[in-house]
C-alpha cells in the first residue's frame, strides 16, 4: 500500500488562504492517497474569519468554522512531504528557516501551471529541481488575500484557490 502524501499549505496567518485551500482540497480530492493540513506565520488559536467561512459555505464546505490557526513549527515542515505556498515571499520565508524545505516548496499558483500532465508528487518535486530561489521575488505566484477586504474578494479568493487546487490535483498522484 502506497503511503499517502501529506500535503502543507502555508500562507501568512493561516485564517483565510491556507485553511481554504486544505478545505477544498479535502472536498475535491479527498484525503485517501493525500492528507492535508494548513498552517501559517503569524497565529496559533484563531478561528478562520467569518467571510471565508461564508465563501467556503457557497462551494459547499460546511467545517471550515471549526478550522483554528496552526504557526508553522520545524516539526510541522519536516513532516509534509509536499508545500504548497500562497505567495512566493511564503516560500522565501520558509527556505530562510530551513534551506532544504526549498526543494519541497512550491506556490501553488507555480504548482497549477506547471502540472501540465499527470505525475506523481515525487517526479514534480523532481521537475522543479532547475530552480532558482531568485526566481521568488516578484509576485507573479501569488494568490491575493483577502483578509479584511469585502465579501466579493473572499469569494475571488475561493473561486481562485479552488480552480488551482482542482488543476495540481487533476495532475497530481501518489
Amino acid at each position: 500500500m502506497i503511503e499517502p502524501c501529506l500535503v502543507l499549505f502555508v500562507c501568512t496567518a493561516n485564517v483565510c488562504r491556507s485553511p481554504a485551500a486544505e478545505h477544498l482540497a479535502r472536498e475535491i480530492v479527498g484525503e485517501q492517497d493525500f492528507i492535508f493540513r494548513s498552517a501559517g506565520f503569524l497565529y496559533d488559536g484563531q478561528p478562520i474569519t467569518e467571510r471565508m467561512v461564508d465563501a467556503l459555505l457557497r462551494e459547499g464546505v460546511t467545517d471550515s468554522d471549526l478550522h483554528i490557526s496552526h504557526r508553522v513549527e520545524d516539526e510541522t515542515l519536516g513532516a509534509a512531504d509536499l508545500i504548497f505556498t500562497m505567495e512566493a515571499r511564503h516560500l522565501r520565508d520558509l527556505s530562510i528557516r530551513d534551506r532544504s524545505i526549498f526543494q519541497k516548496t512550491v506556490p501553488l499558483m507555480e504548482a497549477a501551471e506547471r502540472l501540465d500532465r499527470p505525475m506523481t508528487w515525487r517526479e514534480f518535486l523532481a521537475s522543479m529541481q532547475d530552480r532558482e530561489p531568485s526566481m521568488y521575488f516578484d509576485d507573479r505566484w501569488d494568490v491575493p488575500d483577502p483578509y479584511k477586504r469585502g465579501q466579493r474578494h473572499y469569494r475571488e479568493a475561493v473561486d481562485s484557490i479552488g480552480s488551482l487546487v482542482s488543476t495540481v490535483f487533476s495532475n497530481l498522484k501518489t
